[in-house]
């Protein structure tokens, strides 16, 4: 499960930075969802376990982001807009907000995950092709031309040379 939860914090990470950027309403939130989703699809476990991987990814996809969101500023590659001042009260109230969205989010995601790659419970899943089982394996081998015989056999019906019993 560790390495699906990586791969959707990786992945709800950069999406989330992007849409943060780009001004998308809940950007955070989405890319949060699509890390969920990512890491159920990659995790391919029971719904209980694809729920967990997405409340795993919507609880520290905050920091993950945080920590993207500082490397793409820190780099020159991106410069945020001033904003104006904002009492620590808000600050703290939009913090445990955003923190909410995403482990909705990514616990949401972890359900469609899961929904997408398992039918719902009590589903009907398509009947499967019949394949007849695979003949018998020989029993034992002509002593002059090698066919595979069943073990009575005294006559090979290949080359017709007699069998010893």
């Amino acid at each position: 499960m560790g390495l699906s939860v990586l791969a959707g914090l990786i992945i709800g990470g950069l999406i989330g930075v992007v849409l943060d950027i780009s001004e998308v309403p809940a950007g955070s939130a989405i890319g949060t969802f699509v890390g969920g989703l990512g890491a159920a699809l990659f995790l391919y476990a029971q719904r209980r376990r694809a729920l967990i991987a997405g409340f795993l990814v919507g609880l520290f996809s905050f920091p993950i982001q945080l920590s993207i969101f500082m490397a793409v500023v820190s780099g020159h590659l991106y410069t945020p807009p001033p904003v104006p001042e904002i009492s620590q009260d808000v600050l703290l109230v939009a913090l445990a907000v955003t923190v909410f969205m995403q482990i909705v989010g990514g616990t949401l995601g972890g359900l469609v995950g899961n929904i997408i790659r398992h039918a719902p419970p009590g589903a009907v899943e398509a009947p499967r092709s019949y394949l007849p089982p695979p003949p018998p394996r020989p029993e034992k081998y002509c002593i002059q031309c090698g066919a595979g015989l069943a073990k009575e056999t005294m006559i090979c019906p290949a080359c017709g040379a007699r069998q010893p019993s």
